[in-house]
């Protein structure tokens, strides 16, 4: 079973090569970041392709700004539930309730300016609270998204590994250490310790995609029996129609 994570950076935009990438790849599960759409404005190049349940949390909040979504392979695993968590801001997060885990799909704020810097941490924290909830009741957790934190100074090329630069302060370092203090693995960088080229993400210069100045920020997290159960990670760095890479996890049920 494989689940990946892959900010589109504008469904719209994007329709046809998510299309042509759900049919090359064919993910069990999939979660989308920064859909920029209502629900009603997803393209029907998506809604009408064959054989994925769909759940979305669209870009209510404002007008082509963030929002997610979920997909799910019809015979992946029986009956599947998805809903918007209560702490959930400016149509960032979905869940899905599985037989055999919680899948929480996210879009965390970027925090540019001090305003939504503070709504970051907060929205950190109470995903965190969440996480520890759904722990504390038993159940399996599966987190994936866009975590928009690189944790340590391999997570970012040395290019723009400046200190005080959103993404690198230590509050949000310690807010992510803070969820994996659950039990939660970082399951790619733990099966690639020292790469030190393990990028998701390249800002819109020109050649730096093709340079790897890249940052590691779309993640997928899981807590201790998941990540005894993965067979395989990677980063599907032949997928360049958005800025970010789709990062997936195999987990042998």
């Amino acid at each position: 079973m494989n689940i990946y994570t892959w900010n589109i950076n504008g469904i719209r935009a994007r329709q046809e090569a998510l299309a042509a990438w759900l049919d090359s790849r064919k993910p069990d599960f999939v979660v989308l970041e920064e859909v920029k759409a209502r629900e009603e404005e997803i393209p029907e190049t998506i809604t009408d392709f064959a054989g994925y349940r769909k759940f979305w949390n669209g870009s209510s909040f404002k007008k082509g700004y963030s929002g997610v979504g979920l997909l799910v392979r019809e015979e992946s695993l029986g009956d599947v539930s998805c809903e918007v968590p209560p702490f959930d801001v400016e149509n960032r997060t979905l869940v899905l309730h599985a037989p055999q885990f919680t899948l929480i799909g996210t879009y965390v704020p970027r925090g540019n300016g001090a305003e939504h810097y503070a709504v970051k941490l907060r929205y950190l924290a109470d995903l965190k609270e969440y996480i520890a909830s759904l722990i504390a009741e038993g159940q399996e957790v599966i987190l994936a998204g866009d975590m928009n934190v690189a944790l340590t100074e391999i997570d970012v090329h040395r290019s723009q590994n400046k200190p005080g630069a959103t993404g690198l302060r230590p509050e949000e370092r310690s807010a992510i250490e803070a969820h994996l203090e659950l039990g939660l693995h970082d399951i790619v960088r733990e099966l690639n310790p020292d790469k030190k080229d393990l990028f998701t993400w390249w800002p819109n210069w020109k050649f730096a995609r093709e340079r790897n100045l890249g940052w590691r920020i779309d993640c997928i997290y899981l807590s201790p029996a998941l990540a005894g159960k993965v067979s395989g990670v990677s980063v599907d760095l032949d997928e360049k129609s958005s800025d970010h890479a789709p990062v997936s996890v195999e987990l042998a049920f």
